[in-house]
């Protein structure tokens, strides 16, 4: 079946389809290879999330574990709550980016 044999309004429809389909793909490559990484106020302890804010990386400094397990708790902590705020951020934003493009495409005359 060519463009020829479909009706104009399917077309546009299934158009509409496609570009959905493109920017959601588009947005779950980002959140497959976007990371986000901060460290404690000392730089000592360092964590990486990925898009999906799963922990992927920790790094602690040598000689830290001598603190006690308090302080390296407490500096991890810092840590994933930097590491997380900037992953929400980032999220808010695409969300309100994807909201704005869906409001487009489903807004073009079908």
């Amino acid at each position: 079946m060519s463009d020829d044999d479909i009706h104009p309004q399917v077309a546009a429809v299934l158009r509409q389809a496609q570009r959905l389909q493109s920017v959601m793909d588009d947005q779950l490559h980002k959140m497959n290879t976007e990371t986000f990484t901060a460290a404690d106020e000392t730089d000592t302890v360092e964590v990486t999330l990925n898009g999906h804010h799963h922990l992927t990386s920790v790094y602690i400094e040598d000689g830290l574990l001598r603190l006690g397990a308090e302080t390296v708790e407490h500096r991890l902590n810092e840590a994933l709550q930097k590491a997380t705020a900037a992953a929400t951020a980032s999220i808010e934003a695409d969300r309100e980016r994807l909201d704005a493009l869906v409001a487009d495409i489903t807004a073009e005359d079908v």
